[in-house]
């Protein structure tokens, strides 16, 4: 019998060595095929859940419609995906499932794997908001959804008090503009003391008025980018006293619906909604109907 030399025997141990190696490479690669398009249906995913969330808690269809529309856009087969709408319309969760094509482990009888990703979105009572806020205090009250509500209250009477405006960042009637058309750009919490801002504040609010009227939409059909979608405090009393504090118990949406200027008084009037607006959830207040978003996992 003949005796391998060793330059053959080193031979067939680099070719061992060789294929080990290819089959490593291959499975490196093929592994990090699934690991990026298990990134990638995850990002689709949790981009779905906070899209739909904001339809909640008052059109779950739509909520559900527009995850699938967003699936869809980022090239998840909705065919393997699930919409699930929590049954107090206070959550959504989408659970997608994609199969990956492998590039060498084919050689090996392997020719996919399936990879998976779940988001889960939730809304819950706003305990502070930044940026947005409009300068009128309402009182509390148990709202229901398309409630007609007195933003503002128009002078008269002979009466010289608060009207429902606050003072928010400053005082004055070019800061309570401001506020009205932009929105205050500070952060307001839950337990904050806010000051009124007496006076009927008339040259400010025919800005608002012509601001308001500049868009043509009706409480039936409100566009998410709404200028007449505005969240106020919500205070624990309202007492007309001069300059006074009042503490914030809340936050309201309210769509504004008309703003009316007769005998150089000016009222606002609006309608009470359910709606997801920017904002930090506390789980330990009281639901007032307005919402933050965020996803959990």
């Amino acid at each position: 019998m003949k005796k391998l030399n060793n330059q053959g025997s080193a031979a067939i141990l680099l070719s061992i060595v060789m294929v080990v190696l290819l089959g490593f490479t291959a499975l490196v690669v093929d592994i990090g095929m699934v690991y990026a398009e298990r990134t990638k249906l995850s990002n689709a995913i949790d981009s779905a859940a906070l899209a739909a969330i904001f339809e909640l808690p008052n059109h779950p269809e739509k909520a559900e419609a527009i995850a699938l529309e967003y699936l869809e856009k980022n090239n998840v087969d909705v065919g393997d995906a699930k919409v699930i709408i929590g049954e107090n319309h206070r959550s959504i969760e989408i659970i997608g499932l994609k199969e990956v094509k492998h590039f060498f482990a084919p050689v090996l009888g392997i020719l996919s794997s399936d990879t998976g990703a779940t988001a889960k979105a939730i809304i819950g009572p706003v305990g502070s908001v930044s940026r947005g806020i409009r300068p009128f205090a309402v009182e509390k009250f148990p709202f229901q959804y398309g409630d007609k509500v007195v933003l503002k209250a128009g002078a008269g009477g002979g009466y010289h008090g608060n009207y429902g405006a606050v003072a928010l960042g400053g005082t004055g009637a070019n800061v309570f503009r401001d506020n009205s058309l932009y929105g205050y750009t500070g952060t307001i919490s839950v337990g904050d003391l806010i000051d009124t801002e007496p006076g009927n504040m008339q040259g400010a609010t025919n800005d608002i008025r012509n601001y308001i009227n500049s868009e043509s939409s009706d409480f039936e059909n409100i566009p998410k980018d709404s200028k007449r979608l505005w969240t106020m405090p919500l205070v624990d009393e309202v007492d007309p006293s001069g300059r006074d504090e009042l503490l914030v118990v809340g936050f309201g949406q309210f769509y504004v619906e008309e703003v009316i200027s007769a005998g150089g008084h000016t009222e606002i009037t609006g309608r009470f909604v359910e709606f997801v607006t920017s904002g930090t959830i506390d789980e330990n207040i009281e639901d007032t109907g307005t919402y933050g978003a965020k996803l959990t996992r």
